[in-house]
């Protein structure tokens, strides 16, 4: 039977103590979604490979049901302060977005607004209410600048936690990135993924001779590098389908905005020519910044790829494994030498962070980074 996918919500507030053990309320969330899960594995093996009738079960059907199952896990091993912070952050950033948006409104409202109203035409307002109004949102939109760089410099900490050689600047990157929220989630989730496969590794040894109960753990451990399988390939989805579309779409509109804008420098009158210079000068930021932005997404892409495809390799070996395992020991011996692999992909987990040429870029990567998410 499917699941439905467990939606958890990410709080702002960030003020409680960190926990004293990694894996303290983790196993008991992920544990059971994994145990269903891997009885859905086991129950793949005997059931055909496709059937045209919908209430059969066959192993694409068994497939969406396990999905199913790690999509749940995976918005659990998501969970991390990095991931809390990172959701703080997102939280501050719409928050400003709205307070401009509106002081924009106000801004044009204000242009026919009454010096004075009357005390029973309450649904008008007059300059200084406006004023008043748009005077409290810049200084809401100011704070939240604050608590942002207060949050990037508590994201940094978190980070470097991880082992992850970043400073403040590239992190500025992540925030401001469409795929920052991504990013932190699988750096959340790998992580998270280590210190299960640790504790599995652990309890295999233990189970002993107890061949079905060690097998049921090295299940487990099949599926937590499944997760970072449908993690890759959610992220290669999003750069590739979404995010490299918008931004060729972006910038096939700038070259034609500066094919248009070069014309008009040669053909218009001389006292419009600084106008045009102008926005010649602003057209080539935007193209100039959305083609570097498409080669950091294509980066992060590749690095993506890499893993995803040395987790490829110890997954398929692991899942034949399970299906064909005689005893413990096979599991022991496979499940150190994932972490090994592990360890050896953790690098790759870490996104490149690039560092702003100037100021103009770094607000123009913003600009666009809106444009991304708003489709």
């Amino acid at each position: 039977m499917k699941r439905v996918a467990l939606l958890l919500v990410l709080f702002i507030m960030l003020a409680g103590p960190a926990s004293a053990s990694p894996l303290e309320g983790l196993w008991g969330d992920v544990h059971p979604l994994l145990s269903e899960a891997v009885a859905e594995l086991e129950a793949r093996g005997s059931v055909v490979d496709s059937s045209w009738n919908p209430f059969t079960e066959d192993k694409e059907s068994v497939d969406e049901d396990i999905n199913d199952l790690l999509d749940e896990c995976i918005e659990i091993l998501g969970i991390s302060d990095m991931a809390k912070i990172k959701a703080a952050i997102g939280e501050l950033q719409n928050d400003s977005q709205r307070c401009r948006r509106k002081v924009a409104e106000l801004q044009t409202e204000r242009l026919a607004a009454p010096k004075t109203v009357k005390k029973w035409e309450l649904w008008k307002s007059d300059v200084d209410s406006i004023d008043e109004e748009i005077v409290a949102l810049r200084a809401r939109d100011k704070d939240n600048q604050r608590r942002v760089s207060e949050l990037v410099d508590r994201l940094v900490a978190e980070m470097r936690k991880l082992g992850m050689n970043i400073n403040r600047e590239q992190v500025e990157t992540l925030v401001y990135s469409v795929t920052g929220d991504d990013d932190v989630r699988m750096v959340s989730v790998f992580n998270n993924v280590q210190i299960i496969t640790m504790e599995l590794q652990r309890l295999t040894a233990e189970a002993g001779e107890e061949i079905e109960m060690a097998k049921r753990y090295y299940g487990m451990h099949t599926l937590l590098l499944r997760i970072l399988l449908n993690l890759y390939q959610q992220y290669e989805h999003r750069i590739g389908e979404i995010y490299l579309v918008r931004i060729d779409e972006i910038v096939e509109r700038q070259e034609d905005l500066i094919d248009q804008t070069e014309d008009k420098l040669s053909d218009e009158p001389e006292k419009f020519r600084k106008i045009y210079e102008a926005n010649l000068r602003a057209q080539k930021l935007t193209r100039d910044t959305a083609l570097l932005y498409a080669d950091y997404l294509k980066n992060n892409r590749e690095r993506i790829v890499s893993a995803r495809e040395k987790v490829g390799d110890e997954y398929e070996a692991a899942l034949n494994t399970y299906e064909t395992v005689q005893g413990a020991h096979d599991l022991i011996s496979l499940m150190r030498n994932a972490n090994a692999m592990l360890e050896g992909v953790s690098s790759l987990q870490t996104p490149e962070l690039m560092v702003f040429q100037n100021a103009e870029m770094k607000t123009e990567f913003m600009n666009i980074s809106e444009k991304l998410r708003a489709g």
